[in-house]
């Protein structure tokens, strides 16, 4: 599960910043430049994924040698 999330967070940044290239001008030789609206999926597309890749890897409880053996 921590692999497919750190898979999909790049693949969101990823698209998020071609989006506001092309959205922006940045990156010209599509019907999507210039238009405001990819700038802004695109943004939204990098938020997404960087809260994917922000979230926490570890789940509470999901290490149980730490749970079993303890600190003095």
């Amino acid at each position: 599960m921590v692999i497919l999330r750190r898979v999909a967070g790049a693949l969101l940044c990823l698209t998020g910043l071609v989006w506001i290239g092309q959205g922006t001008t940045l990156i010209q030789g599509s019907s999507m430049t210039g238009s405001t609206f990819w700038a802004v999926m695109g943004a939204v597309c990098l938020v997404a994924g960087l809260v994917l890749l922000g979230w926490p890897w570890r789940q509470p409880g999901a290490d149980s040698e730490d749970q079993a053996s303890p600190v003095k």
